[in-house]
């Protein structure tokens, strides 16, 4: 009988809370200014991650050889190389006198002759 009791007793004390709580006039009053918090937290999350990508090591094993190219890359160069000067046009300027190295002919064709003659004779 005395559980009964305190059940009862506490059964009625918890429908009078419940009963009182909801006859009274529970409005909260809106803020005039919501922003109250003085950061910009979107801007903070943003340079916290940008931090961690920054500061995050990467660790990578090398490989003993690394034939990923399967050909010769300065052959293929020098042929582009090659291919780009032929291609090319060069102009080249009109001189004035085009007899500007002093040359004989006959004075370099006697100098030879003279020249085979002594060494055939040795």
């Amino acid at each position: 009988m005395k559980t009964t009791f305190k059940i009862t007793a506490t059964l009625i004390a918890a429908l009078a809370l419940s009963t009182s709580s909801f006859s009274m006039d529970l409005k909260t009053q809106a803020e005039k200014y919501i922003g109250d918090i003085h950061f910009d937290t979107d801007e903070i999350a943003a340079q916290e991650l940008y931090n961690k990508a920054i500061n995050k090591v990467f660790i990578m094993e090398e490989e003993e050889y690394i034939d990923d190219i399967p050909f010769d890359t300065s052959e293929i160069a020098s042929a582009k190389l090659s291919e780009i000067a032929l291609n090319k046009t060069f102009e080249l300027e009109d001189e004035p006198y085009i007899d500007d190295i002093p040359f004989d002919t006959s004075e370099v064709v006697s100098n030879t002759n003279a020249k085979e003659d002594l060494t055939t004779m040795f």
